[in-house]
């Protein structure tokens, strides 16, 4: 048997883990103190829209990754989440505007997840009886219906004009008001993150998990095992909302500002994309994902509408020709390296 390396060992991944929170803390705190970085407040805008899609990704992942259920339509999640937390706090929307109470932020945010993890669990049940490119239309018309109901019922989301002057998010008396102080929104998403992974690690490692990959691999023969098959589809759909919608409750009350546009379908793709380009099925992929996509992004911004073509060829070239995304990188470079030694000792 291969004796495992020790960056691939338990307590090499814990170290790596350990080593990149502490990057991820005191790297901004030292830009913080530098002119540059201090007086253009974009790059920790940037900083916690990472860290936000990594959420997002993560909780995709759950569902795609690990279960082999795909979805274009999680934007749909984001809305919820986002407007979900908005009309809990808000004073002069949704439960403000009715009751005259309104909740914390920080409960907002975790009663809109909850209720897209409901939402989440109820679309899988028909979502669970289908495959391939049914379920994808299937997800695509729930994004749709989620972004219809968001632009037109104004009497609760004030339409496309949108909702203004989102509260700040407060914990402990402490404000995270990103009118103050990105860095700590920053510092605040990077707990959430650093939260997320460590639940989604224990899920994959749990009995729940190994049922997740089981159905990814074979559902047939899972339920054959006793696999529960559509429980544990039912399962993850709901967990991978939870995920996704809090990352929208997160980003709304950074923002300061929600409207219907940032919940279109190419939002989904965008989702997708970071995930295959990351690599599913692993905890590295969804991070690096999230993060090369999300500079990519706000890179081409002057490309406008054709951002979603260079989406499309990259998702192309990422199934085509490195499918593990590029956290499977290293295993490919290996293996070509392997078979290129094997191939010269039989030459």
């Amino acid at each position: 048997m291969k004796e495992q390396g020790f960056f691939q060992s338990k307590k090499g991944k814990t170290v790596i883990a350990v080593v990149a929170i502490a990057l991820a803390i005191i790297i901004p705190l030292m830009m913080d103190n530098n002119i540059i970085f201090t007086q253009n407040k974009y790059f920790y805008v940037l900083l916690c829209l990472i860290g936000i899609y990594t959420i997002v990704t993560s909780g995709l992942d759950i569902l795609f990754g690990y279960t082999g259920q795909i979805s274009f339509g999680h934007a749909g999640f984001f809305c919820i989440g986002a407007y979900g937390s908005v009309l809990l706090s808000h004073t002069q929307w949704g439960l403000g505007k009715a009751t005259g109470y309104v909740l914390t932020p920080i409960l907002s945010i975790f009663l809109a997840a909850c209720i897209a993890a409901a939402v989440g669990a109820l679309l899988a049940i028909p979502a669970s009886k289908l495959v391939f490119h049914f379920l994808s239309m299937l997800t695509i018309a729930f994004n749709q219906i989620v972004y219809l109901i968001a632009n037109n019922f104004s009497w609760l989301t004030n339409g496309s004009i949108g909702i203004t002057s989102v509260p700040a998010v407060t914990l402990f008396g402490i404000s995270f008001a990103t009118t103050t102080s990105k860095l700590k929104y920053y510092y605040l998403v990077l707990f959430f993150v650093v939260v997320f992974l460590l639940v989604k690690t224990h899920i994959v490692n749990s009995r729940v998990g190994r049922g997740l990959i089981a159905i990814r691999e074979n559902p047939t023969a899972a339920n054959g095992c006793g696999v529960n098959v559509a429980k544990y589809k039912i399962m993850s759909f709901a967990i991978s909302a939870f995920y996704v919608g809090f990352a929208g409750g997160l980003y709304v009350h950074m923002i300061g500002f929600i409207s219907p546009d940032t919940f279109v379908q190419n939002t989904s793709v965008i989702f997708i994309t970071m995930l295959l380009f990351g690599g599913s099925g692993n905890l590295v992929g969804p991070i690096l994902g999230a993060a090369v996509i999300t500079i990519i992004q706000e890179g081409l911004q002057f490309l406008a509408d054709y951002r979603m073509l260079i989406y499309g060829i990259v998702l192309l070239l990422i199934i085509l020709f490195q499918p593990q995304g590029i956290a499977g990188l290293g295993n490919t470079i290996s293996g070509a390296v392997s078979k290129r030694k094997r191939g010269a000792a039989n030459g």
